[in-house]
């Protein structure tokens, strides 16, 4: 993967924050934590891992694609609605970066919480 996918995936990113941050108040939130890890302490593979521990612990919906060597999407949310949670787990030279992302369709949806709990646990893996 080169470094111009991976830039224009976080363009996409930001870009679609700045759409939910632009949209009307109360319509819906958008949280989100981006870190990196050295690829020695945080695999592709584990980060997904750990991410779909965290959601099936919690008996979130989870749905990943995968793109060996290159990146991870991880995605779902709680069967009654309300909110969903994207994470991307990319691979880049020799790091693994993660951005845990979560939208709330409805005040108090929930993301916030999940967002902080997978930022949380990707953090603790790769101090493993």
């Amino acid at each position: 993967m080169g470094r111009g996918w991976t830039a224009g995936l976080a363009a996409a990113l930001v870009v679609g924050g700045m759409s939910a941050a632009g949209a009307a108040d109360g319509d819906f939130a958008l949280e989100y934590r981006v870190e990196r890890a050295e690829a020695s302490r945080l695999s592709l593979d584990q980060c997904a891992r750990v991410v779909e521990q965290a959601a099936s612990q919690a008996g979130y919906r989870v749905s990943i694609d995968r793109y060996p060597g290159q990146l991870a999407v991880i995605a779902g949310g709680p069967q009654q609605g309300g909110w969903s949670y994207t994470v991307y787990c990319i691979a880049v030279d020799q790091k693994v970066a993660h951005v845990t992302q979560g939208v709330s369709y409805r005040p108090g949806g929930g993301a916030a919480g999940f967002v902080d709990q997978v930022h949380a646990a990707l953090l603790k893996a790769a101090r493993s």
